[in-house]
């Protein structure tokens, strides 16, 4: 899970990069192509794009495993291209760029069960063989024998898995799927752990597939199919997870001249959605008083956000973003819409609401801990004096 949590993440890179890429490949569009010309060159671009992920996923993956179990680092990346390669529909088409996009969003699916099987045949040889070279070999030769029988049997894993993965998709595309992801995403949070990253290797391949789906509609000029997409937290997680840019406008006032100061120092990395100097400046890791607003504020977003949605009062989304800029930023972006605007604005006001009663408690409990301590304080000073009245004076306590 470490392995596929820190692969997964850098991998969006390829995305980014790719989809540049492809929207500048020969032929280019003419200067004064009109803007549908361009939209339509985008979101072909941004479907290539998509299936570059798995390809960068599959080698980031062996790497990060071969860094923990100790396997030869280009071994378990060369094995990975070749088994990824192996794993596509053949014969290959001639164009990379056709291939790319046949996969799509799948790709990141196929490149997590790619790599992590490359990665636990080289362990498995590692355990059966000290030798290096014998373990690498024997590794090597399960990798080839089981991807290489499914290319000579023209069986495209890719294409099995876009058929497990649609119930997912969705299952996933419903509220109450929606709000059990949420739900776990930030109740792993509270104990310290980072939920969507924790979760990313099951989640993201989902919300990824609906994404692409709905790029690809709107780029035929349909309406996008899916309401829960990879983007979605945009709206239920403003702030970071756990919608924190409610609590930090909060804290911007508070009586307590710590959080105050935490909030003014914290309050412009909030607006990005980086929000873990509050998460452990506040805390709100292990905090009972503020665990509840944590876990309810995002279902309650994520709530309104879907029904906005449901009853096309906002758009669904329909482009990836990287999280570099703020939520109402992000929101208009990734939809095109500029109600999705005021569907951020409203869901901060509604955060500030939950956050405000449970906040104000917690306050009241901080400013409540000088008074017990000063309590406590006199009292072991009371005992303290009491003991050296008994030294000075031993025989005030002999028994008659």
């Amino acid at each position: 899970m470490a392995a596929v949590r820190e692969a997964m993440g850098p991998s969006f890179a390829g995305l980014v990069i790719v989809t540049v890429v492809a929207f500048f490949v020969p032929p280019e569009l003419p200067l004064r192509s009109d803007f549908a010309a361009y939209t339509t060159r985008f979101f072909g671009a941004y479907h290539i794009g998509f299936g570059a992920m798995g390809v960068v996923l599959v080698v980031l993956l062996g790497d990060r495993l071969a860094r923990t179990f100790g396997f030869d680092r280009v071994a378990a990346a060369l094995l990975g291209l070749a088994a990824f390669g192996s794993s596509l529909k053949w014969p290959l088409d001639s164009n990379l760029w056709t291939e790319l996009g046949d996969i799509s969003s799948t790709s990141i699916l196929l490149g997590l069960v790619v790599g992590l099987a490359v990665g636990e045949a080289l362990r498995a040889g590692g355990l059966l063989a000290r030798n290096r070279v014998v373990a690498h070999a024997a590794g090597s030769v399960v990798v080839i024998a089981v991807f290489g029988s499914l290319m000579l049997a023209h069986v495209s894993l890719g294409d099995v898995l876009l058929t497990a993965i649609r119930p997912l998709v969705d299952a996933g595309d419903t509220l109450p799927g929606l709000l059990l992801v949420v739900f776990f995403q930030t109740l792993l949070w509270t104990a310290g752990v980072h939920g969507p990253a924790f979760l990313s290797g099951i989640v993201t391949p989902v919300f990824l597939k609906a994404m692409d789906e709905n790029s690809q509609a709107f780029a035929h000029h349909q309406m996008p199919p899916h309401i829960v997409t990879f983007m979605l937290a945009v709206f239920y997680f403003p702030g970071g997870s756990g919608a924190t840019l409610p609590l930090a406008l909060i804290m911007l006032g508070s009586r307590i001249a710590r959080l105050k100061k935490l909030a003014f120092a914290s309050f412009l990395p909030s607006v990005w959605n980086i929000n873990e100097p509050l998460i452990f400046g506040v805390p709100l890791v292990m905090n009972p008083t503020l665990t509840i607003p944590f876990l309810l504020v995002p279902l309650v977003l994520a709530t309104v956000t879907f029904v906005a949605m449901w009853l096309r009062l906002v758009d669904p989304t329909v482009v990836f973003l990287p999280p570099l800029f703020p939520s109402f930023v992000s929101a208009w972006l990734t939809t095109y819409d500029w109600r999705a605007v005021l569907l951020v604005l409203v869901n901060i006001a509604i955060g500030v609401v939950i956050y405000l009663p449970f906040f104000h408690a917690y306050e009241q409990s901080i400013a409540a801990e000088p008074s017990r301590a000063d309590k406590l304080l006199e009292t072991a000073q009371a005992i303290r004096e009491h003991e050296r009245e008994i030294e000075r004076h031993p025989e005030r306590t002999a028994r008659p």
